[in-house]
């Protein structure tokens, strides 16, 4: 076993070294040590920094498949690369202005502008679908009462007695 260099004893004489009213000496670890995680409000720009960076990213890969298919001649297929790394580079500068404070959320805007031209376009539903009429099913049975589970009883047992 090794020798531990610190005994129970001197942890005790260190904590009796710090004076009670010491405002560094804090009994709950929590109030000491950073906290292990963060909300992503509480980062500076909301997290859309890491946001902005993603599209870079994403924009950047875009850019270099778009050069290797238009060095292989698939014209085609880098215009559509070239045209996506374009937008993709866009969207990342929306952010990178929404974590500098420079305008609003970027994915709000867009939810909102949607929701404005539903709104304005909206037409209510009508079902094409118009049932037939003589489709339609019979009356579900009616319950019978005691009174006509006896009469239907006495009507079975006559049937009966008459054969």
């Amino acid at each position: 076993m090794p020798d531990n260099p610190i005994k129970p004893d001197d942890a005790v004489k260190m904590d009796d070294a710090a004076a009670p009213d010491d405002p560094a000496r804090v009994d709950d670890p929590a109030k000491v040590e950073p906290p292990a995680y963060h909300y992503l409000e509480d980062l500076p720009g909301g997290g859309l920094v890491d946001v902005a960076n993603i599209h870079h990213r994403e924009a950047k890969q875009l850019f270099v498949g778009a050069e290797a298919a238009k060095a292989e001649g698939r014209e085609e297929e880098a215009n559509l690369l070239l045209d996506l790394a374009i937008a993709r580079e866009e969207t990342a500068k929306e952010f990178d202005k929404a974590a500098k404070g420079e305008i609003g959320d970027p994915v709000v805007a867009e939810i909102l502008d949607w929701q404005e031209d539903l709104s304005e376009n909206y037409v209510p539903f009508t079902s094409d679908y118009v049932a037939p009429v003589d489709d339609t099913p019979p009356p579900p049975p009616k319950e019978l009462t005691l009174k006509d589970k006896c009469l239907n009883w006495v009507a079975w047992v006559g049937g009966l007695i008459d054969r």
